[in-house]
């Protein structure tokens, strides 16, 4: 029985994908000849985003046709590994056939089993193994693209509206033929998908791609044609760019019902004039913030405007912390938009570690964010640790044995756990995750764009209350996390170490106290393993910090002698110390004596004593520090550091 695998459609594919890249490719020069009309004439601060338009229109327009070729490239790929499986089935089904046939001959035969043995030797089981199709994998996407002034207000724009007229004309053409070749591409791709299941597909966004740059191509010949008619209207060919700001915003406006969309392609600096004179709009997005992965310069305008009529910080504090963590998240590319801690560990490492690789830039950028830096430093061994949780178990054998046998009891309880379980102590901590890095990101992102006035908005707003406290706790670590960046900025201003790691730890505190304690708790609340659990993290976990020490060698643990000579004095023999906790690590204050004493002050002597090899332990790569910090990888080190033997002649 062949493949899953419609031959006809791929070939039907194959034929409109090289089509539309041909086409695509080929409207370069008419859309250049009609850009260069329509600039004729034109300057200024609106000419400035025409040209920008076109640039980005052609460079994507570029990278489409790139992507319909390697799709045709790809689904032929497909059709010849395909054919080669089919014949790797049919030379399989017609041996098997075969090989069928001579069993029932040599049944029936006095010499069967001589002559089925040498007809075998001739014609042998084929042994080509299954060919494995490679997954179709073809991306793109397509920008938003700004259409006000971009901050150049004062300035004037000319333009002749007949160039741009003509431009319309010729623009307008071409959209049509790339709308059509999109349409022909996406039914003939639909129809492969539906009749080829045996090839696996990857990272497939070229059909919704390439409808928004189909629509982008279309809202700009819309644009350009209403730039024409203020002109007309104006009965001038040259206006401020303010008036076309104010006028292109009213066609925005008019051109959908979606605030978000319309703010997109508007400049921050417009776009927040245009919320504060829409007040109704304004507060629909303050009081039902945008979702998840709005771009920032959507947010930031939100903020301008709010700012700019004077409101409390405290009713757009929402959009105010969202805007700070989206800035950080696109510095290195994380998905607020599908961040759900439910979706588990394996699915959210893109997040998890662009978290650590944020905390990097901002040390590296900074050496005086020594949070940051500790941060990243210990990332790894906490994202290494959600990604163990589902083979805990079965590494608990290994470690019980060195275990005293009073701990048995919890050993097994780990050992037991089921997944409703795991899945709980498994989302928990990805919120724990998660959180700080909200947290942390808002503060710092608050820092870098305004100083301590940006802080100071942070507090006004209530960000800097530490969550699910009393009132009197939240005010408390509102003014002590205040206190914390005064000193980190005094420090920074001033040259003094002392307040610049006074203020970190402050922040270290808030993030192991404020932020993550609760979740602590009700891991280790949580019946009926959560206080196994939680004591066995203490046990297996440790810092990758140089010169750190695990919970149990912090404590002492505690030691055996075994004396060879019991008759004399003293201990001829050996000492067995055994490295285990008599704490829980998720107690805070267990936690923190730790952190303190241990882990900090090791941290602070690394980038204060050896500051470039801090760099470069915090530079390395997130995604090999995580994998190399798995248990599979460190179990070894782990059962030495739990177990230590002295020989002793006493």
């Amino acid at each position: 029985m062949g493949v899953h695998f419609d031959d006809a459609a791929a070939s039907a594919l194959i034929r409109v994908a090289r089509a539309a890249d041909d086409a695509f490719t080929g409207q370069g020069t008419t859309r250049r000849s009609a850009a260069e009309t329509a600039m004729d004439g034109f300057s200024g601060g609106y000419a400035d985003l025409f040209r920008v338009a076109c640039a980005t229109e052609s460079e994507e327009r570029g990278r489409l046709a790139h992507a319909m070729d390697d799709l045709a490239q790809q689904v032929e790929r497909a059709r010849q590994q395909a054919t080669a499986e089919n014949a790797r089935r049919d030379k399989l089904a017609s041996w098997q056939a075969r090989d069928t046939e001579r069993d029932d001959r040599n049944r029936a035969s006095f010499l069967g089993d001589l002559v089925g043995d040498v007809e075998e030797f001739f014609d042998p089981r084929p042994t080509t193994p299954p060919v494995s199709p490679t997954p179709i994998s073809v991306a793109f996407s397509s920008t938003q693209r700004t259409r006000t002034s971009s901050g150049n207000g004062s300035g004037t724009s000319s333009a002749t509206t007949e160039n741009l007229r003509t431009f319309v004309v010729q623009a307008k053409a071409c959209n049509i033929v790339l709308r059509q070749q999109l349409g022909l591409v996406s039914d003939a791709w639909a129809r492969f998908v539906g009749g080829s299941s045996w090839v696996p597909l990857g990272t497939v966004s070229f059909v919704d791609g390439g409808s928004r740059l189909a629509d982008e191509n279309d809202e700009d010949v819309a644009w350009v044609e209403h730039i024409a008619t203020a002109f007309e209207q104006a009965g001038s060919g040259t206006l401020t760019n303010r008036s076309l700001d104010l006028a292109v915003a009213a066609f925005l406006e008019a051109q959908g019902n979606d605030p978000v969309d319309l703010l997109s392609h508007m400049d921050p600096e417009v776009a927040a004039a245009w919320l504060a004179a829409n007040p109704s709009v304004l507060e629909g997005l303050v009081t039902s913030p945008p979702a998840w992965g709005t771009p920032s310069t959507i947010l930031q305008a939100i903020v301008a405007a709010e700012r700019a009529i004077g409101a409390d910080p405290v009713h757009y504090a929402s959009v105010l912390q969202q805007l700070y963590v989206t800035r950080a998240a696109e510095k290195t590319g994380i998905d607020l938009a599908t961040w759900d801690t439910s979706r588990g560990a394996p699915a959210l490492m893109g997040q998890v570690a662009g978290s650590y690789e944020y905390y990097a830039s901002l040390y590296l950028d900074n050496p005086d964010f020594t949070w940051a830096g500790m941060a990243n430093l210990v990332g790894p061994d906490f994202a290494a640790g959600f990604l163990d949780l589902h083979s805990f178990r079965d590494h608990i054998a290994t470690i019980a044995p060195l275990l005293p046998p009073s701990m048995r009891p919890l050993t097994d309880q780990v050992a037991q756990m089921g997944d409703d379980e795991l899945a709980f102590y498994e989302k928990t901590f990805l919120d724990m995750q998660k959180n700080i890095f909200y947290d942390a990101s808002t503060m710092h992102e608050a820092y870098l764009a305004d100083g301590m006035a940006g802080i100071t908005e942070l507090q006004a707003a209530g960000l800097l209350e530490g969550p699910n406290q009393s009132e009197q706790q939240a005010a408390v670590s509102s003014q002590t996390t205040l206190q914390a960046w005064q000193d980190i900025d005094t420090g920074i201003r001033t040259g003094r170490t002392d307040l610049v790691d006074s203020g970190n730890e402050a922040l270290l505190y808030r993030e192991q106290h404020d932020t993550i304690q609760r979740s602590y708790d009700q891991m280790r609340d949580h019946e009926p393993t959560g206080e196994a659990l939680t004591t066995m993290l203490g046990i297996v976990g440790d810092a990758s910090i140089p010169d750190t020490k695990t919970l149990g060698q912090y404590e002492g643990g505690f030691s055996v002698p075994l004396d060879y000579v019991p008759s004399l004095p003293g201990v001829q023999g050996q000492i067995e110390t055994f490295n285990i906790p008599t704490t829980n690590i998720s107690e805070f204050d267990v936690r923190w004596d730790y952190i303190e004493n241990d882990t900090l002050p090791a941290w602070q002597e690394l980038a204060h004593g050896d500051p470039e090899r801090a760099r470069e332990l915090v530079g390395g790569s997130v995604p090999d520090r995580i994998d190399d910090r798995r248990l599979d990888h460190r179990l070894g080190g782990l059962l030495d550091d739990l177990h230590d033997t002295e020989f002793v002649w006493q």
